[in-house]
């Protein structure tokens, strides 16, 4: 009677839980990205750019120019006050 009524066996899965961690993915792509530059220097080949090292290296510019203004003002307004003395004292 057993192998009459043949029943199917239960399925059976493998389940493995994914643990996704933002930034040990963001330094593994810099330090794959640092990798490639560094062997493209050893081998003389230019190194490309992506979108991210051109939105960082407008960003820094950007810094740096603001810096830059803001040193220039300072140094105006000095040279201003001093002439300023220097005229009427």
């Amino acid at each position: 009677m057993a192998s009459f009524f043949q029943l199917p066996k239960s399925k059976r899965f493998s389940y493995k839980p994914r643990y996704y961690d933002e930034r040990t993915e963001q330094r593994k792509e810099r330090e794959a990205a640092i990798i490639k530059e560094v062997e493209a220097e050893k081998k003389g080949k230019p190194v490309r750019l992506t979108k991210e090292d051109m939105d960082n290296y407008i960003q820094i510019t950007r810094r740096t120019r603001k810096k830059s203004n803001m040193r220039l003002l300072v140094i105006l307004a000095l040279l201003l006050l001093l002439a300023y003395y220097m005229f009427y004292n």
